[in-house]
């Protein structure tokens, strides 16, 4: 469901945790909260998405079943569920484009995050479009409202469309694994990787 995703990044465990579980932060903790040294807040997550479906943490077997396919944790007080696993990360057109977890205008952050989600799109979309047919869609924005206003590398562009019918984004991998190329902008967008250039990354 469409709202504001409340996640950090757990250093030691280079994942994204998500609050959740039986002590999951609320919305007014989340605004004042600070994660213990090691971990850092994601930039605000206001979710595009119409639906989604997510069936389990990374590391879990794809024949789990339920309360076994989540793998919650205690972290400064609140219980977290493991929502994704960063695997590698890029930054395009070249390093200098980036800052740390931060692409500069004219750059993109690629990151290969293992998540096994189903996201359903419907209505209006933006496109993130690259120059070899790349394709991905916006997901969050760290503001309310999303833009296209936005420095991108050469031959990469944002289209705004009325999908004709939902659309739903899934991940890619076999077996246990389940893959996204995750991509953000300069202004903290995040799109979700739904076609690709080739066989292999990008």
């Amino acid at each position: 469901m469409a709202g504001i995703a409340k996640e950090v990044l757990n250093g030691s465990r280079r994942e994204v945790v998500i609050a959740g579980g039986s002590n999951a932060i609320s919305d007014e903790e989340w605004a004042s909260h600070t994660p213990s040294p090691g971990n850092q807040k994601n930039s605000d997550r206001h979710t595009l998405f119409s639906t989604s479906c997510f069936s389990r943490s990374p590391g879990k077997p794809a024949d789990c079943a339920g309360d076994a396919c989540r793998d919650v944790i205690d972290m400064d007080g609140y219980t977290w569920v493991g929502l994704s696993k960063i695997d590698a990360a890029d930054c395009v057109p070249s390093a200098s484009a980036c800052d740390g977890t931060s692409a500069k205008p004219g750059g993109l952050l690629f990151v290969v995050t293992e998540k096994c989600r189903e996201m359903v799109f419907a209505g209006d979309v933006i496109f993130l479009g690259g120059p070899s047919g790349e394709r991905a869609i916006m997901h969050a924005t760290s503001d309310v409202v999303p833009t296209t206003d936005v420095v991108l590398p050469a031959g990469w562009t944002l289209t705004k469309e009325t999908l004709a019918a939902p659309l739903s984004a899934h991940p890619f991998g076999g077996g246990d694994r389940c893959f996204y190329n995750v991509i953000r902008d300069s202004k903290l967008q995040s799109y979700h990787q739904v076609s690709y250039a080739g066989a292999s990354y990008p």
